[in-house]
């Protein structure tokens, strides 16, 4: 009788250690990895050696409860730390500075210098002098124009007719804005040969005597 129960019992027993042994192994793409005793989607099943001891039996799970996974410690053992981030050192590498030996200030030598200077300034009084003259005929022809005898004449019909014309009346407007016209450019010429002249006079000023 103890002979058929002992048979009885290992053969109750024996498909459970029998299902107990086989483990899945699944590692993550963080490296995490995860033992099973149920199938995983990319687990891979472990070879282990057969249990040789009967384990007690597990109390009975509620209808449709699915049995929880289990995780023996030498699993927990095998599980490796998480990686530290790998930090790649960079060394800073010395800039080379500039040799003091290479860094030679061009020098000009002194009669030199007053050779490039004695031409510059030749160079400004002719420029100076020729802006001058030309200044002098601006400022006589607009004299010359603002003395026109065809202006003044003009001004003088219009002041003594008492009742012009409407000929004469055509005729002082025409001559006034010709003279007009005339003068303006020519006051215009004088103006921009004065800023001329007095730029000349500053940059000569400026130079080394």
């Amino acid at each position: 009788m103890r002979a058929k129960w002992i048979v009885a019992a290992l053969g109750i027993f024996t498909p459970l250690a029998i299902a107990q042994t086989q483990i899945w192994k699944h590692v993550d793409e963080n490296g995490r990895v995860t033992y099973s005793n149920r199938p995983i989607k990319g687990a891979v099943l472990m070879e282990l050696d057969p249990i040789t001891t009967i384990p007690p039996l597990a109390p009975r799970a509620a209808p449709g409860a699915a049995p929880a996974s289990t995780l023996s410690a030498s699993a927990m053992l095998d599980k490796p730390a998480a990686k530290a981030p790998s930090v790649a050192t960079v060394t800073p590498r010395a800039l080379p500075l500039p040799s003091t030996a290479n860094a030679t200030v061009a020098s000009v030598d002194p009669n030199t210098q007053k050779g490039r200077d004695d031409t510059r300034r030749r160079i400004l009084e002719d420029e100076l002098r020729q802006e001058e003259r030309t200044l002098q005929e601006a400022r006589d022809r607009l004299r010359e124009e603002q003395q026109n005898p065809t202006l003044i004449a003009a001004v003088r019909v219009a002041q003594q007719a008492q009742e012009p014309t409407p000929a004469q009346q055509a005729e002082m407007r025409a001559a006034i804005e010709r003279a007009s016209g005339r003068i303006r450019g020519l006051q215009s010429t004088v103006t921009e040969h004065e800023k001329n002249v007095e730029a000349l006079r500053k940059e000569l000023g400026a130079l080394k005597p």
